[in-house]
């Protein structure tokens, strides 16, 4: 068997793979990779340095690592001479079958997993999280015993190359222009995200956003299962949660009414209230209790780097959402606060940012960092926003505290990928949070020219 990649994923797929007394070969262009001598101890034969597909030859199953764009020369090779591809989380559902619930989409899916996770866990279940969450899919399934319940966030890169995987709940949050350097459509996006749901059965369920179009039409041509959808803003029609007056109300086979308040939540923003009730609705299709649900939902608080506030000084907030790495996700966040200094850019992985324009009414000002900084300069003057390019995320936060005056909020939502300058997005928040601390007293409260909006 074939291991493309030496990453976390790929570790765990050559390890299911050897407990399954199966040879195996990992490859990697990389020819520095640290955990060489480890595996090759292990007895996995590494081949570094070389293309994958110079190593194709002699083997049945192919196993790549979500960095693998479907469109790479070892997998069309694969296609071609019929051999087959798996995800590892494929690997994992065949060689360790668990009850599984799933959440995927452009946006939230971290979120909604740990949201889930607590509700199953504060319902009496023992719930893994895994998958993009931290721990991979196959080492979850692997070391979980048989009552367990997996709560896996699985990737459009995962789910390109699953068949038999089946989530008894599976929930796509969202879908917009993200990862077009990986699939060549959005077309195939969408349809690679679909496949949470290829092997459902009768009896179980495709959640959805009931606002977001693309995922209804998704589900309606590739979900064999039940449907159910959630909302944020409005109720839902059939099964499903959404909001109705002060509350988050549920509408499922097992309980109807209203569950939690909207004042009890920790965030107001309504991708919040959206992400609660996305997994509200799994957690009750899952049969969980709705008291459990409610006090789960009352407890729990976004991970870092998510509409996290850093600061406050002189009456301006400064808000880290470097999570936010797409078009999607930045003009959610850019709806959370009135007047906003908005602090932006990075490797926009392909994808046009010019659909942001329409979603900077509250944007007083811009600077702009790394390698899109040029392409949002253009997208702001469109708007007739003012925007300077910064030369990093330090120079950024003196900027922005600069041009802020009372009430303004200093907003990371960068819309765009961190690895033109980060080793990822927690580095760049990271990043943000300690220039915002080094900020002198006084820098915040000082206001801006050139900034009116």
């Amino acid at each position: 068997m074939l291991v493309v990649g030496l990453g976390a994923s790929g570790v765990a797929a050559a390890d299911a793979l050897l407990d399954a007394g199966v040879a195996v070969t990992m490859v990697d262009d990389r020819d520095d990779h640290p955990a060489v001598a480890d595996l090759r101890a292990r007895g996995i034969e590494v081949a570094t340095g070389v293309a994958p597909v110079e190593r194709l030859d002699g083997h049945d199953l192919v196993v790549p690592s979500p960095g693998v764009p479907e469109h790479a020369p070892v997998l069309r090779a694969a296609a071609e001479r019929g051999i087959p591809v798996w995800s590892e989380p494929e690997l994992g559902a065949r060689r360790h079958p668990r009850r599984l619930l799933a959440v995927t989409g452009t946006n939230g899916k971290t979120s909604v997993t740990e949201l889930l996770a607590a509700m199953l866990a504060t319902g009496g279940l023992d719930a893994r999280p895994c998958g993009n969450i931290g721990t991979p899919f196959t080492t979850a399934a692997a070391a979980a015993p048989g009552d367990a319940v997996l709560v896996a966030e699985l990737s459009s890169f995962q789910l390109r190359f699953v068949e038999r995987l089946r989530p008894e709940v599976g929930v796509l949050l969202n879908l917009a222009a993200d990862h077009l350097d990986w699939h060549p459509t959005m077309a195939a996006y969408g349809e690679a995200k679909a496949r949470l749901w290829h092997a459902q059965q009768p009896g179980d369920w495709a959640v959805v956003n009931a606002a977001d179009a693309t995922t209804r039409s998704l589900a309606s041509r590739f979900a064999p299962a039940g449907r159910a959808a959630f909302d944020g803003t409005g109720a839902v029609v059939g099964v499903g949660v959404g909001v109705a007056g002060p509350a988050l109300v549920a509408a499922t086979p097992a309980f109807e009414g209203p569950l939690v308040r909207l004042d009890e939540l920790a965030l107001a923003a309504p991708h919040h209230r959206a992400n609660v009730a996305a997994a509200a609705t799994a957690a009750l299709l899952a049969g969980v209790d709705p008291a459990a649900v409610a006090e789960a939902a009352r407890r729990f608080h976004p991970g870092r780097h998510r509409l996290e506030l850093v600061a406050e000084r002189g009456g301006v907030r400064f808000v880290d959402d470097s999570k936010a790495t797409n078009v999607h996700a930045a003009a959610a966040a850019l709806r959370s606060a009135e007047r906003i200094v908005w602090i932006a850019g990075g490797l926009a992985k392909g994808v046009d940012l010019g659909a942001l324009g329409a979603h900077l009414d509250a944007v007083r000002a811009a600077v702009l960092i790394g390698t899109a900084a040029e392409e949002l300069a253009e997208v702001c003057a469109a708007a007739g926003v003012p925007a300077r390019i910064a030369a990093s995320i330090e120079d950024a936060v003196t900027s922005a505290a600069a041009l802020a005056r009372p009430g303004d909020t200093v907003l990371l939502a960068p819309a765009c990928a961190s690895f033109d300058q980060f080793s990822g997005y927690a580095q760049r928040g990271e990043r943000f949070a300690a220039a915002v601390r080094a900020l002198p007293p006084a820098t915040a409260t000082t206001g801006g020219t050139g900034a009116s909006r």
